[in-house]
């Protein structure tokens, strides 16, 4: 069956609004357990700690059309700076967490970045001095000099949140980077509409089959927009619960499919491979609770597919 319409209309809708309408609509329950830290922050408390960021951003200077710069691992702090960048009307850019000096300084200087947040175990060693228009730097939960704590963007403030003066179409929700295979990376500008249409797809009929009861484990990199918008902003729309890891450790992994009772996984073809090799080594946990996992961002072999299932019971889409 060809599927024809969007799980609803995207024109209008600003990516922010739909994630704290969501916060509202499932106060109560669990939005995302971070496995780095094991913060679990419900549905309410994500929300106000977005509006809190949001406010304490606007109250440093943050105008609408800047660009804040999150240079951080899969964590709680990396989804709500990224929200709440957008509740400011700025415009999040997104660092891969293993770049070195060169890679940094270049982004932070090509998107024009005024603010940082990352953490100082990241940007140890790395010289952010003489980038002209970089105001302010965050670290998150290792101190680094010249840098102020995350923390301090959660105490009270007050500030008017800006009215988007521009259509959904034509403001920026994010400021990925190319992976540069032709030349310097460059950055992708999403608009709002942009990112909105992309969940809408995934939640369409006839689509991917989440629902608000899902516990997805994501160990794919929130910087790259496979984690970002196949995972993180379609799961907190859904009011379903996210599980944090910081990158595909498959101990971890293993334990937390049968603590938080995870329903589905988004991979790519690697992890697939090693979670076959674990199911051989008998470290795949028979009493799972998982439907189905994604493969992207590479070919996947057929077989390997097959493999996955015969040894899971999980089905790859």
């Amino acid at each position: 069956m060809l599927r024809t319409q969007l799980y609803a209309d995207a024109h209008h809708l600003f990516l922010h609004d739909l994630v704290l309408d969501a916060c509202r609509r499932n106060a109560p329950k669990t939005a995302l357990l971070d496995a780095s830290c094991g913060r679990r922050l419900t549905f309410a408390e994500y929300g106000d700690i977005v509006e809190s960021v949001a406010r304490s951003l606007i109250a440093t200077g943050v105008k609408p059309g800047d660009v804040v710069a999150i240079f951080l691992a899969n964590s709680w702090e990396f989804c709500a700076a990224f929200h709440a960048t957008q509740l400011a009307g700025a415009i999040p850019t997104l660092l891969n967490p293993t770049y070195r000096e060169r890679e940094v300084r270049y982004q932070l200087e090509n998107s024009g970045a005024v603010l940082l947040i990352t953490d100082g175990g990241n940007i140890e060693g790395i010289n952010l001095g003489g980038l002209p228009k970089l105001r302010r730097v965050y670290t998150t939960r290792q101190h680094a000099a010249g840098a102020e704590p995350f923390a301090t963007l959660l105490n009270p403030v007050t500030a008017i949140y800006p009215k988007p003066d521009q259509s959904s179409e034509q403001t920026l929700a994010a400021l990925p980077y190319s992976s540069g295979t032709t030349g310097l990376p460059k950055g992708v500008m999403l608009s709002h509409y942009n990112l909105v249409a992309n969940v809408y797809q995934l939640l369409g009929p006839n689509a991917t089959a989440l629902n608000s009861a899902d516990h997805i484990l994501c160990c794919l990199p929130l910087y790259h927009i496979y984690g970002l918008n196949v995972i993180l902003n379609p799961a907190l729309i859904l009011g379903a619960t996210l599980v944090l890891v910081p990158r595909f450790n498959l101990q971890a992994m293993t334990k937390l499919l049968i603590d938080e009772a995870v329903t589905m996984m988004p991979l790519v073809p690697p992890a697939i491979n090693a979670l076959c090799q674990a199911a051989e080594a008998g470290q795949f946990p028979r009493d799972h609770k998982v439907h189905w996992v994604k493969s992207g961002a590479a070919p996947l072999a057929p077989e390997l597919a097959r493999r996955f299932t015969a040894l899971t019971n999980i089905l790859v889409c």
